[in-house]
């Protein structure tokens, strides 16, 4: 990826995460040149670590640049989102994103019978189109608000169909 132009780098938790999200690069409307998906960090707690000791550097050279943070939040939705939000330092907030299953990918899976890859592909296409339907899906739904932000900020570079 070039740090000169818009990107996203992805931080997933595990290998089903990595899955998902390289479904989601899959999709024939994302530039593929501007998202990296990194190797799985091994737990969420291990993609904050990751994300505060690299990243963070990164976004305060980038201005352009964006990381998702792509978690299984093990239905601990809220007490988890919180407990990241508090250590994102407020000059980069704008451009962190906390997304992922309400449990686990592999909830996800059986819930939809789709694997990894196709549900990202299919999240991709619902970014590009803006529908929502797999998005609202009770695994999913909580993302929305944190969607919408990543969607407004990266989706004029991300997707060839621009907004």
């Amino acid at each position: 990826m070039n740090r000169y132009m818009p990107g996203v780098y992805v931080i997933p938790e595990d290998d089903r995460d990595r899955q998902l999200a390289a479904g989601f690069i899959l999709h024939d409307g994302v530039d593929g040149r501007r998202i990296k998906v990194m190797p799985p960090a091994g737990g969420w707690r291990n993609v904050l670590q990751t994300f505060l000791e690299e990243y963070v550097q990164i976004l305060r050279k980038c201005p352009d640049a964006h990381v998702v943070l792509l978690i299984d939040f093990d239905d601990q939705v809220a007490s988890r989102r919180n407990e990241i939000d508090r250590q994102i330092p407020k000059d980069i907030k704008s451009r962190v994103y906390v997304v992922g299953p309400k449990h686990t990918p592999e909830k996800l899976k059986a819930a939809l019978s789709e694997n990894h890859e196709k549900i990202g592909t299919q999240l991709a296409d619902e970014c590009d189109t803006g529908n929502t339907n797999l998005w609202n899906h009770e695994q999913l739904v909580h993302n929305n608000l944190e969607c919408d932000r990543l969607a407004d900020a990266v989706k004029p570079f991300l997707f060839q169909s621009g907004l």
